[in-house]
């Protein structure tokens, strides 16, 4: 009766690591890019620095038709993804800043980071949001601000 009880308990012990490991994010994706760009100012070009920190939660969920089976098949899933993007002018230090910038990634997406002549454009699944520098976030399109999630912030050196 005893080693039946221990039998018991291990299989349970079992099946609830089985389920615990198979949900939850399953990984995390950092990663941190640099880019210098020019902008025109009263007809110079000043430099400056835009460095990205992206940070990304993977989760991985199954096919309700593949419960109890070994091999499943995964559901494609948005992942979480966050950005902080620091911008840094040497040259007018009012102008630094600070964007962190959320939204799901789908599967087929890209994110670019292009310079326009009065700063840089964010394309995501062309949808785009534009930084102007000394003026800060602007969007052509209505719709693509709600996609986005943005904060601004000013950088205090």
């Amino acid at each position: 009766m005893k080693n039946l009880k221990q039998i018991a308990s291990m299989i349970v012990l079992l099946a609830m690591m089985q389920a615990h490991a198979q949900n939850g994010p399953t990984g995390v994706l950092n990663s941190t890019t640099t880019n210098t760009f020019n902008y025109i100012k009263e007809g110079v070009k000043m430099p400056y620095s835009v460095t990205v920190q992206e940070s990304r939660n993977y989760k991985t969920m199954f096919a309700l038709a593949d419960m109890g089976k070994v091999d499943k098949d995964r559901i494609n899933t948005p992942v979480k993804v966050s950005k902080l993007i620091t911008v840094t002018n040497n040259a007018n230090p009012r102008d630094n800043s600070v964007i962190a910038l959320r939204y799901d990634k789908q599967v087929a997406d890209t994110f670019m980071l292009v310079s326009t002549g009065k700063g840089f454009a964010i394309s995501v699944d062309n949808r785009t949001m534009e930084y102007i520098m000394g003026k800060g976030i602007q969007f052509a399109n209505t719709a693509d601000r709600e996609f986005f999630m943005v904060d601004e912030f000013n950088s205090i050196e």
